[in-house]
């Protein structure tokens, strides 16, 4: 199975949250906010399947399948969200080129005037490593690169290549 992030602007945390639940059964989101250094860890179990049950029905992790996230330069925010915590898991394997990173939340502001406008917000997604919160801002490598982009939306190519990494 491949999910396609490798045009993913990111945006809406939320389904990141409930397509990591999808694949990995339990989805862990770090967040390091850069103005308070406080940290933490947040760990979120969806109803993927809306039986109003949690269960190993809502997720396709432990059915023996290959998974396969497809990232991009284009994959940013929310959309490089999701391959660090692929990666971070180790049972999803990142295919295409270096994600686009993005590690601050953003946040959404209106002027009295009605002027709006975006900045980043003082939280910063991360990743832990023994112990150590570090953001995703650089970006995550993918397990497999593939070189031309002509790859990525030919389905007879990329499911080649992905057999040939067997």
């Amino acid at each position: 199975m491949v999910v396609d992030l490798s045009c993913n602007g990111g945006g809406q945390a939320a389904a990141g949250a409930y397509l990591l639940c999808w694949f990995l059964g339990d989805a862990h989101f770090s967040i390091h906010n850069t103005f308070t250094n406080s940290q933490s860890t947040l760990l979120y179990n969806a109803d993927v399947n809306l039986d109003r049950e949690f269960d190993e029905n809502d997720t396709l992790a432990g059915r023996g399948l290959n998974l396969y996230c497809l990232i991009s330069p284009s994959s940013f925010s929310c959309g490089n969200l999701v391959p660090w915590a692929f990666k971070e898991n180790g049972s999803v394997t990142l295919l295409g080129k270096v994600s686009g990173g993005g590690s601050c939340v953003v946040r959404y502001l209106t002027t009295g005037w009605g002027t709006s406008f975006r900045l980043s917000g003082t939280e910063r997604i991360s990743f832990v490593k023994n112990g150590s919160y570090y953001d995703v801002d650089q970006g995550v490598s993918p397990d497999h690169i593939i070189d031309s982009y002509d790859h990525f939306y030919d389905r007879d190519a990329l499911t080649e290549y992905i057999h040939s990494l067997y």
